[in-house]
């Protein structure tokens, strides 16, 4: 399948400059360094049209700013994003950015993402009407077309955000994106904020979409529940490192990487009986001090010394990536 997007060796750090007190300080002797987080540490694999792939890790991994240096929203440190075959990492290009309105993001808390001061209409339509898709005119139709797309009542169309119920906020939420004529969604965590019976519905309205519209998703989420069920593809990252890819039933059936092994232990399995479940070992490194080598290797059972010193590459067989030195043809 050709790839839609494709992201090659991207990563994204963030710096914490000295302020002029620190500088004096430095300048006076104090023992301090700038500070920088590798919040997503050369990240490569690709997603084909009508795909969806879901994006799981632990919280602070990197998995949102990976979605939002793809969405645009974040600039990108290292490597390239090509949509379509076209480079935007910076979108400088009229070529990019057209390409990049045709990526949008649908973001995790509803009521922090739309603007409580505007009325449906103007949240959903404003950025139709600036690119060009309707006119001021016709704005009323194009939203209500919009919202029963996605759902919602059109009558509603002149109420704000804190009038709705949360499922619904989201449906909003939704329906901007869509009011762009996007081909490729990003969905970050998306109904991690929803009762679990909304999010069955949401769920539900996703995978419409994709089949009426013909959209693309990466899909960022940390229930693997839902990532089973509605995911074509899984890449497993931990602390800005993709540590295994692979087709969704594959991974699920044989995860590869030790961490991905011990994510997927946690996954409540009905008729599974009566079952102890156990954590990881030891707690995330500190990103502003990762472990060298794999990231992983003090919290995995099975490290050697080579995992300690050497950073794994990923190997490819069959469709199903992973980044272990189990892995390569050596030893740990």
């Amino acid at each position: 399948m050709t790839a839609m997007l494709e992201l090659i060796n991207v990563s994204r750090r963030f710096e914490k400059k000295f302020d002029a007190v620190e500088k004096l300080a430095y300048r006076l002797g104090a023992d301090l360094r700038e500070t920088c987080v590798n919040a997503v540490d050369g990240a490569s694999f690709s997603i084909a049209r009508g795909e969806v792939v879901g994006l799981v890790g632990e919280s602070g991994c990197g998995k949102s700013t990976l979605g939002r240096m793809v969405a645009g929203l974040l600039p990108v440190s290292g490597g390239t994003i090509r949509f379509e075959g076209v480079d935007v990492t910076d979108a400088a290009e009229a070529e990019a950015r057209a390409k990049r309105l045709r990526i949008q993001m649908i973001f995790q808390d509803p009521m922090s993402s739309l603007n409580p001061r505007m009325k449906v209409q103007s949240i959903i339509g404003e950025a139709a009407i600036h690119h060009g898709l309707t006119t001021r005119a016709g704005m009323p139709a194009y939203v209500a077309a919009l919202m029963e797309k996605v759902g919602l009542d059109p009558a509603y169309a002149q109420r704000y955000p804190h009038q709705f119920s949360g499922g619904q906020r989201q449906r909003i939420g939704i329906a901007r994106a869509l009011a762009v004529q996007p081909d490729f969604l990003i969905c970050d965590e998306s109904i991690a904020a929803l009762d679990v019976s909304i999010q069955a519905q949401v769920i539900n309205l996703f995978q419409d979409l994709r089949r009426d519209l013909d959209l693309t998703y990466l899909f960022i989420s940390h229930d693997l529940g839902v990532i089973e069920h509605i995911a074509d593809r899984v890449v497993v990252m931990y602390l800005g490192r993709i540590v295994e890819i692979a087709p969704t039933e594959a991974l699920f059936q044989d995860p590869r990487h030790p961490y991905a092994q011990a994510l997927l232990d946690q996954v409540p399995r009905l008729g599974a009986g009566r079952q102890a479940f156990r954590t990881v070992k030891g707690e995330i490194p500190s990103p502003l001090n990762p472990p060298p080598g794999c990231h992983f290797h003090p919290r995995c059972p099975m490290a050697g010394p080579r995992c300690q010193r050497e950073v794994p590459r990923m190997i490819t067989e069959n469709g199903h990536g992973t980044a272990c030195h189990l892995h390569d043809g050596g030893t740990a």
